[in-house]
């Protein structure tokens, strides 16, 4: 009668590092307790790659093996069990098995796969990726050029090891004259046309073997240049000036495009020469019930007759006043919120939610918009007698944070930023004078800047205490219609009420 074959994996090993694996064969067998330490995949450079090792022990006598012994050496690829209690509580001795692969001289990256294995059962299945020797690349000096106006033959260089082709993907004004295709290093030499025009760009991309792209390199040829940092500007409904950056190579000028927008004025519609800033003032629009819209034409002044001419437009929007919404802080609304520290707040009607320490709100799907949070009774910590913070935490994409907290203790609001990647962090005084005996309001403001960006501002009870513009380079992932994770609470001492707080929707933009 045949045995029921069972294959015993350890729930917790105690061979550091060391798991068990479970397979059901189709023969019968004696049970096996393997065990072993090993990655999943290994990823190896073409020349002089790395050995790695794998940690083997089991039961049962074992092996190690891979599809292409002619690419590797494995130093140990069999080994004898160890007595079965010892394997069990994570004792006996382990092996170490290295394996080092040989350099892989052909063009293509290559696939190994490799099991540790006792009898039939496979406890660990590994793959191995080596990449190939092929190679494309472009000189770092030949990646850009700047072409005159008059055009002609421009050359840059492949450098590889197998064939290849290039195509140019943007620019109907240079075509390739010579190397569409190639082998090993050549060259791509193209022609551009003349230039009567604006300033213009093109890109030529080069791929390899396989029809991947590998290097994309750019083209700028000179001619009349007339670049504002943005084609539409945004502002919000009390915001009454506003600034364009505009880069330019020669004279230009602004104007309405209609003349019955009367309410903005352009300060410096005349006297610009290469890159200068646009000044434009605008009406505050409080008592607006819609979103105004108009045009403003940049255009370049002729040196002489028959000189190219660029045009641009530029879209500016002025928003209107929005309502908001008060969500007093009861029962009802705290179930869209999720206590998740050490304690939960709790509401008492017609007085509030009171967040002693270490109780804070966590909501991942605020909308964008302006917020103020109303707090009262902020009290110290009777046994210490000190004071907590009381925190707003506003969360953004890949680490990006605003932060304001009431600390009574202190006699200031503060603020502080975590900033993802390379961006700069803003800087901010504490904002004092503040009566914390009484309510406070803390109000988070975001206007538009530019089309993209933010304008923030921190107000408490009402008074400006911070502002700043996000942007490519600060804070940048707070842009405009960017979801909010949201957290408030207070930390390590104190207690404090949040009675409500109220909700302003983003403009629409597009209406």
């Amino acid at each position: 009668m045949k045995k029921l074959i069972i294959l015993f994996c350890a729930a917790a090993a105690l061979l550091a590092g060391l798991s068990g694996c479970m397979e059901k064969p189709e023969e019968a067998l004696d049970s096996v307790d393997l065990r072993y330490l090993a990655d999943d995949t290994y990823q190896l450079d073409a020349i002089s790659p790395k050995a790695f090792t794998l940690v083997v022990k089991s039961t049962k006598p074992w092996v190690v093996r891979n599809q292409h012994k002619e690419w590797c050496t494995i130093d140990i690829e069999e080994g004898e069990a160890v007595e079965d209690s010892l394997v069990h509580v994570g004792k006996g001795e382990n092996t170490n098995v290295h394996v080092q692969y040989y350099d892989n001289l052909s063009l293509d990256d290559r696939i190994d796969k490799i099991e540790i294995a006792s009898g039939k059962f496979i406890g660990k299945r590994i793959t191995v990726y080596q990449k190939g020797i092929a190679y494309l690349r472009i000189p770092a000096d030949e990646e850009e050029f700047m072409l005159e106006k008059a055009g002609g033959d421009v050359t840059f260089h492949v450098l590889s090891n197998q064939n290849w082709s290039a195509k140019v993907i943007e620019g109907d004004w240079i075509t390739i004259k010579s190397g569409a295709t190639g082998s090993l290093d050549g060259e791509v030499v193209l022609q551009a046309a003349e230039n009567t025009g604006e300033k213009r760009y093109a890109s030529v991309a080069v791929y390899d073997r396989l029809g991947e792209e590998r290097a994309v390199i750019k083209f700028t040829q000179d001619g009349v240049q007339l670049d504002p940092e943005s084609f539409e500007l945004r502002l919000g409904y009390d915001q009454t000036s506003a600034e364009l950056a505009v880069v330019a190579n020669a004279k230009w000028v602004a104007a309405k495009a209609s003349e019955g927008d009367d309410w903005f004025t352009i300060d410096n519609p005349d006297g610009h020469t290469g890159d200068d800033v646009l000044k434009i003032t605008v009406q505050n629009n409080a008592d607006g019930t819609a979103l105004r819209k108009a045009s403003i034409l940049l255009k370049t002044v002729p040196a002489k007759e028959g000189d190219a001419v660029a045009e641009k437009e530029i879209v500016l929007k002025q928003a209107y006043p929005l309502k908001p919404t008060r969500k007093v802080m009861d029962n009802d609304e705290m179930s869209n919120w999720k206590s998740d520290w050490t304690n939960a707040p709790s509401y008492t009607k017609d007085v509030g939610t009171l967040f002693t320490a270490k109780a804070r709100l966590n909501n991942s799907s605020m909308p964008f918009g302006n917020y103020t949070f109303h707090w009262t009774a902020m009290e110290a910590d009777p046994s210490s007698g000190k004071f907590g913070r009381v925190r707003h935490w506003f969360c953004f994409d890949e680490g990006a944070e605003l932060k304001v907290d009431i600390r009574p203790g202190d006699g200031k609001v503060s603020f502080d930023f975590n900033v993802a990647g390379d961006g700069n962090k803003p800087s901010l005084d504490g904002f004092t004078g503040v009566d914390f005996s009484k309510p406070v309001e803390v109000t988070y403001k975001f206007d538009p800047s530019g089309s993209e960006y933010c304008h923030v501002t921190y107000l408490v009870n009402g008074a400006e205490a911070g502002s700043f513009d996000t942007s490519a380079s600060l804070l940048r992932t707070i842009t405009w219609g960017h979801k909010i994770n949201l957290y408030i609470g207070v930390d390590e001492a104190g207690s404090a009420i949040l009675e409500w707080y109220e909700f302003t929707p983003s403009m629409n933009w597009d209406e």
